[in-house]
């Protein structure tokens, strides 16, 4: 994979002014923390086309997801920083230029496009929303080739330490977003969906979450491991670790019957 990177300016702590505002993700934030449906027999049911659809859409974000980290951890890397410490308030831009299709492309901004991301900071750490977008970005991964445009919004946390990025649970919110993977659209408009890495949420570790509206009211978290096709739900009533292939699902205690899912 061919990437340019570059880190770009800082506001200083006595010009504050300048540092720019992010989008505020708090709602998302707390829907994924707080959802608020019961999980049961009748909301399997009801989610089961939902539920099939965005799976099949996370295999492919998860590519998107492994380039935005990598494209964060340019900040953790002392030949990348260009002088700049991140010190005091202050905020830093990353430009990752995207590697392009075809059997070694070369580093070519106009051709391949590029992701920007902006990094507000302070003595604390850094701000808890980084946010940027990816312009006519064309990137492979695993064989396939990604074309990405779109708003990109990730909430990291508050005062997360720059070294503890890669271990951090990151929550993704794409926005007026457009991903294609070989010519087929996967997500056109908005799509959210959540690393899940340590123990500072709710996040189920190791796995990827998303977030659903149920028709008929409230919201449950699905998690699911791509690489297993295992997970469950994060309910109102409690985490639901299911077998899709058997169609049942427990809290632990209980044990509901669902649909089986094609994941």
């Amino acid at each position: 994979m061919k990437w340019l990177a570059l880190l770009l300016c800082a506001a200083c702590t006595e010009d504050t002014q300048d540092k720019p505002k992010p989008p505020d993700m708090s709602a998302l934030v707390d829907g994924y923390a707080n959802p608020s449906r019961d999980f049961d027999t009748a909301t399997a049911n009801e989610i089961q086309a939902a539920v099939e659809a965005k799976v099949k859409a996370l295999v492919d974000l998860d590519k998107l997801s492994s380039m935005l980290d990598d494209a964060l951890a340019s900040l953790n890397e002392p030949d990348q920083l260009v002088g700049l410490a991140l010190e005091g308030e202050g905020y830093a831009r990353i430009e990752r230029i995207c590697s392009g299709f075809g059997t070694n492309p070369p580093v070519d901004k106009a051709a391949n496009g590029y992701l920007d991301l902006t990094v507000g900071y302070s003595d604390k750490g850094l701000d808890s929303v980084v946010f940027g977008g990816a312009f006519d970005c064309r990137e492979q991964a695993a064989g396939a080739q990604l074309s990405i445009a779109g708003d990109v919004h990730l909430f990291i946390g508050d005062n997360v330490k720059v070294d503890t990025v890669p271990t951090t649970p990151i929550l993704f919110e794409l926005a007026s977003f457009g991903f294609d993977v070989d010519g087929t659209n996967i997500v056109s408009g908005g799509f959210d969906f959540q690393v899940c890495r340590g123990s500072a949420t709710a996040c189920v570790p190791n796995h990827l979450e998303t977030l659903f509206g149920v028709p008929s009211g409230g919201t449950l978290v699905l998690f699911f491991d791509l690489s297993t096709k295992r997970g469950g739900f994060r309910a109102h009533n409690g985490v639901w670790t299911c077998e899709f292939t058997a169609g049942t699902c427990t809290d632990g205690t209980n044990t509901i019957t669902i649909p089986v899912y094609s994941l």
